[in-house]
């Protein structure tokens, strides 16, 4: 019991240091919850942002992230991504998140330049 105990509590700090650190670093109106259960974080990003193009950006900065459509057989949720929050916080965690949430606003910014010169 104990140990449980202090792994719910750890998690939990570690949830609330990635959610603030996608606050700070991802664009705005990014909506992040939590699925019932494990210790990720999905993130419902800008409907201009393709997660799979987001999964091989982030993948070319060595960051693994889980794009939405591999969650659903009809390739929904193609603007969502899932994060894992189970390993301990540390500058580099951050910093992954940093540049995870530089990549998404590039991305965004060249969507919603794509679709105004349409």
């Amino acid at each position: 019991d104990r140990h449980l105990r202090k792994l719910r509590h750890q998690l939990e700090v570690q949830q609330n240091q990635m959610r603030d650190a996608i606050e700070r670093y991802f664009p705005q109106g990014t909506v992040v919850s939590q699925p019932d259960g494990g210790y990720f974080l999905w993130l419902e990003l800008s409907e201009n942002i393709d997660s799979l193009l987001l999964f091989q950006k982030s993948l070319e900065a060595k960051i693994s992230i889980a794009p939405g459509p591999i969650f659903s057989a009809t390739q929904r949720f193609r603007h969502c991504i899932r994060i894992n929050y189970g390993c301990e916080w540390s500058p580099q965690i951050e910093a992954a998140i940093e540049t995870l949430g530089a990549i998404t606003h590039a991305l965004d910014v060249t969507a919603k330049q794509h679709t105004q010169a349409i």
